[in-house]
């Protein structure tokens, strides 16, 4: 390849058209863990991207949501819409952000982006009591799990295509982004996250994912069995399959009996139809 690789510099110069509604999610599911949060607490958060509030105004409006009165502010529509549930928008809100657009140089769409990351986002939560991890902090790192193919993908669309090699099955999709890129996407979300002051264990999570059994952090085999959950049922991305743990150990590490695994995905499905059904 002729193109030069991809630097932090250039990953840093992305990253800065997805904020603010990433820090805002994590803000709020910092607040969130709080029994006195307030009201004015969410929606002086909620208010730092407009865009952000007239989306949940728009949602809080709809069928999903039927009121007998109009809501016109984003107090009412918090207050419609309940706290926990606003989370969950939120997030879904800057996922069609960060997934507006197809990724053709992973040969990833826009519809198959957002199904893999709030299904395996949802599947997050509902993974996170056996591992005693808080269920909204599983649900931003399920979300942005696959942030540095966003940016990767980005900073590539202009490369001539006869430049860029296909994925095929003689490398691993790691292997083959470092060919590319010059760094993995891995890589990338954990310069991102960082530079956003994200925890450093949702940090690590999603950098070191792919390899769980190196690790003895919950958090990161959650995502690894998540993603591997959401790729089973047919919500996986391309050249991921690789990567994905299907065992005991990783179960254990989790902190779920495999028996449980059906109910979980029942509830994650549930909720993925309802926020679906907003868009």
């Amino acid at each position: 390849m002729n193109v030069a690789p991809i630097t932090k510099e250039d990953v840093l110069r992305i990253s800065h058209s997805f904020l603010p509604a990433p820090q805002i999610l994590l803000q709020l599911g910092s607040l969130l863990r709080s029994p006195s949060v307030s009201l004015d607490d969410i929606t002086s958060r909620l208010r730092m991207d407009p865009s952000l509030t007239a989306r949940l105004i728009r949602i809080a409006n709809s069928a999903a949501f039927a009121s007998s009165e109009p809501v016109a502010s984003v107090e009412d529509a918090v207050t419609l819409i309940g706290f926990d549930e606003v989370h969950r928008l939120v997030g879904f809100a800057m996922l069609e952000r960060l997934g507006h657009g197809d990724l053709p140089i992973y040969g990833i769409s826009a519809k198959r982006f957002m199904e893999n990351s709030l299904f395996g986002a949802l599947l997050m939560e509902e993974l996170s009591p056996g591992a005693h991890v808080d269920p909204r902090a599983c649900y931003t790192v399920g979300l942005l799990r696959s942030i540095g193919k966003v940016c990767l993908d980005r900073l590539a669309r202009d490369w001539p295509e006869e430049e860029i090699p296909r994925l095929t099955d003689e490398l691993k999709l790691s292997e083959w982004e470092r060919v590319v890129f010059g760094l993995t996407s891995n890589e990338a979300a954990a310069i991102i996250l960082t530079a956003w002051r994200f925890p450093p264990e949702f940090i690590t999570a999603i950098n070191e994912h792919y390899t769980p059994d190196k690790h003895n952090m919950p958090l990161t085999h959650l995502l690894n069995l998540s993603a591997s959950m959401a790729d089973i049922l047919g919500y996986g991305l391309e050249g991921e399959w690789r990567y994905w743990l299907d065992t005991e150990q990783v179960y254990h590490k989790a902190g779920l009996d495999p028996k449980d695994a059906n109910s979980i995905i029942d509830h994650a499905f549930e909720s993925f139809h309802r926020l679906l059904k907003t868009i």
